[in-house]
């Protein structure tokens, strides 16, 4: 099981507060449907509680379960398993009721792990950079996505995306060098030996205008940094603003590579 989770693409911000709503949204029901049963005001009758009442609820946390064992390993290992076997005749065929102990020991399982389940999404999902960091990396997934609607190179846009995505974690290096990647693959289409004659080339071509020299030392900044974090140093470790630096050059770089038609 780990070893499947660990190979599978991490979900996004977006997929974790969803499951982390449906997580609050069963427990609540599972809470409420506890509380009728101990107060006996859950539509019980002699012959006990509706079977397909808390099967359902059973149906719904075993999905949860499966999908956070399957991307949250570490995660899903607290979330209790529910016996399905409970709400079925020892003949087979499922049972019409269940008595106030079995719906007890179903509701109570899905409550703790529900419980679990929220805390450990709730900590992944918490912020692990600064809001200003994280503001500049909205604005760059912004960027990125205008690019790629004006048809920038699929492999380019992936990179990036997971750069960002890395960088959204706190994973600086890994943002930095998959940045780097990016800034290597396009500086490397672009004619001249040295940072400066290549630099020189985008702007007597148009691609950089002659007056912008913040994007002229913007570009050199990311060729040669790039180049520090490809190398084989291993002291080098970026800090936030490094790794910024290199997102956004590279983004520049792609598009300049865009503008130049230097992807191929």
């Amino acid at each position: 099981m780990t070893m499947v989770a660990s190979q599978m693409k991490r979900p996004t911000r977006e997929e974790m507060q969803a499951a982390l709503a449906k997580v609050r949204a069963l427990k609540r029901f599972a809470e409420e449907f506890l509380e009728d049963v101990r107060s006996s005001e859950g539509g019980v009758s002699e012959r006990g509680f509706n079977t397909e009442n808390v099967k359902r609820l059973a149906d719904v946390y075993k999905e949860i379960r499966i999908w956070i064992s399957m991307h949250f390993y570490e995660i899903g290992v607290q979330m209790p398993h529910v016996d399905a076997s409970i709400f079925y005749n020892p003949g087979g065929g499922l049972k019409w009721s269940l008595d106030e102990k079995e719906v007890e020991i179903v509701l109570r399982d899905i409550i703790i792990g529900c419980d679990a389940a929220e805390q450990g999404l709730q900590a992944l999902l918490e912020p692990l950079v600064e809001p200003n960091i994280l503001n500049r990396l909205d604005s760059l997934k912004r960027e990125l996505e205008k690019l790629e609607n004006e048809g920038l190179d699929a492999s380019v846009v992936k990179n990036l995306r997971e750069a960002i995505a890395e960088a959204e974690q706190g994973h600086y290096l890994a943002s930095a060098m998959i940045s780097s990647r990016v800034i290597r693959y396009v500086v490397d289409r672009i004619p001249g030996d040295m940072d400066e004659d290549k630099v020189k080339c985008l702007v007597e071509t148009g691609v950089v205008p002659r007056d912008r020299k913040d994007v002229q030392k913007q570009v050199i900044t990311s060729m040669r940094l790039s180049r520090n974090f490809l190398s084989h140093r291993v002291d080098l470790f970026p800090d936030p603003g490094e790794t910024l630096m290199l997102l956004g050059g590279a983004l520049a770089l792609a598009k300049l590579a865009l503008s130049a038609k230097l992807q191929t």
